[in-house]
């Protein structure tokens, strides 16, 4: 694989117009309204529509910058320039979930006219003020903003680490892609905004991934494992390690589904890409000071490069290299998240079959059994792609009794194991003696139950019917 992290980082001047003097919002910033598809986890077969109002701004090639927030589902897109009524259709020419980050483009030349790209700023500022920008209501809007901290943080959509500016502003109902300027440079876009702080996406990290999206099978990495403060002497001493104040235990690797290359639960790890790292896991980067060790991932280096580990283990020191994997919530034995993706479901006799992931777990707001949690919280399973659960059952006369066998979880129909809707579909196509019989997981308090095979199909077909569901399944 190419190197990118010089191209990345020598190369930001690309995006935008360096030599220009004088920054005009009007000129540069626009408008963005997104009509989307929205879905309710609960009532999987139901699509609404939704409208969202976000900033963008030029850079480039006359190319829109925005935040990722809110895009998936979306199916139209129209931008406003300049406080104008007049609307242009715009196209998503990429997005990446994961980093935040998407790119518009406008095809009316028209667009064009009277427009400025600018630059993105190569540095973080860490003190001073920055400006915020955004278009409200056909008027630009403009307020200051404090900086407190530079500090590693979890990007707003994944669980990528990088690093993120704390700001301080006036400004009200923001976090919306709104435009932070210092001087005549993009410093970043807002992703967040609570209690009179804003969070800012900086533009060094958002120029990095859009060089990542001009190079062929490249994205961002992640640290795939889990560790522990090295804080207790004795702790490193039994590992035959005498120092204090220096490296992290790894506690689990590949929680994520993503690598479970070169590192092995028990390591201490010592420094990673000839950083140091302490026992609380920073390091101290030589541009930005103390940081947490997990955006090392994101700084300078792309999926599938090699970053060095240095690292204690089998009472001696060693250096490993280690493969940065690309993050992907599909590796996961529940899914966090799912963009770009309507719900999946099959509905049998009015049990209501369907993955377990992230959305539909926080679509149950906290009324869902611990063992949801359980499994969420652990790594992927040998062989076990992922776990199905009765998210509903429609009530009707042929499921009596059955009605409260919900968010319980599947573990065999008819005798196949099932790991996702597609054996669901298989086994109820093998009934035994005319029955379907499910099984749930021996952790449940109820350990299996019978429908009739033979009465299935006009019971589905009469549900459906009463309910006004279009679609038995969606796969």
């Amino acid at each position: 694989m190419i190197k990118t992290s010089t191209i990345i980082f020598l190369c930001l001047g690309l995006f935008g117009v360096s030599g220009a003097s004088t920054f005009d919002p009007e000129t540069s910033i626009v408008e963005i309204e997104v009509t989307k598809e929205t879905y309710d986890y609960t009532e999987p077969w139901a699509t609404r529509s939704k409208q969202i109002r976000k900033n963008g701004i030029l850079i480039g090639e006359y190319q829109i910058l925005t935040t990722a927030d809110g895009l998936s589902g979306q199916y139209l897109c129209r931008i406003k320039k300049g406080g104008s009524s007049k609307q242009y259709t715009a196209s998503l020419k990429w997005v990446d979930y994961y980093a935040n980050v998407a790119i518009f483009d406008v095809p009316d030349p028209t667009f064009r006219k009277g427009m400025q790209p600018v630059a993105l700023t190569d540095t973080i500022p860490e003190s001073g003020e920055l400006q915020i920008y955004r278009w409200r209501a056909g008027r630009m809007e403009k307020r200051s903003a404090e900086i407190i901290r530079l500090y590693s943080g979890s990007s707003k959509m994944s669980y990528l680490e990088h690093l993120e500016l704390s700001v301080a502003s006036t400004i009200e109902a923001a976090g919306h892609s709104e435009i932070a300027f210092d001087d005549n440079q993009l410093t970043g876009l807002t992703t967040a905004a609570s209690k009179g702080k804003l969070t800012i996406l900086p533009a060094q990290f958002i120029a990095g991934v859009i060089k990542s999206h001009t190079l062929e099978d490249s994205g961002l990495g992640y640290f795939d494992f889990k560790y522990m403060y090295a804080k207790n002497p004795a702790l490193l001493a039994s590992k035959g390690l005498n120092l204090r104040d220096l490296g992290v235990i790894v506690t689990e690797v590949g929680s994520k589904g993503l690598a479970k290359n070169t590192l092995k639960q028990g390591d201490v790890i010592l420094a990673i890409d000839g950083f140091e790292i302490d026992s609380e896991g920073k390091y101290i980067d030589p541009q930005y000071g103390r940081l947490s060790m997990g955006s090392l991932a994101t700084r300078k280096h792309m999926a599938g490069e090699s970053i060095q580990i240095r690292l204690w283990r089998n009472n001696r020191e060693e250096t490993v290299d280690y493969i940065l994997p690309q993050a992907s919530f599909e590796k996961s034995l529940i899914p966090e998240h799912r963009y770009d993706a309507s719900p999946q479901y099959l509905i049998a006799g009015g049990i209501v079959f369907q993955p377990l992931n992230g959305p539909l777990i926080r679509a149950l707001n906290g009324h869902h059994q611990f063992l949801f949690d359980y499994y969420n919280n652990r790594p992927p399973l040998e062989g076990h792609d992922g776990i199905v659960v009765i998210g509903a059952v429609l009530p009707d006369s042929y499921n009596e009794g059955c009605q409260s066998f919900i968010h319980l979880i599947i573990d065999q129909i008819n005798g196949q194991k099932i790991y996702d809707l597609e054996d669901v579909k298989a086994a109820l196509e093998a009934p035994k003696d005319g029955f379907h019989w499910i099984q749930l997981k021996p952790d449940e308090q109820i350990k299996h139950f019978v429908l009739d095979a033979k009465k299935m199909p006009g019971a589905t077909a009469r549900i459906l019917k009463h309910y006004r569901i279009a679609r038995e399944y969606s796969i």
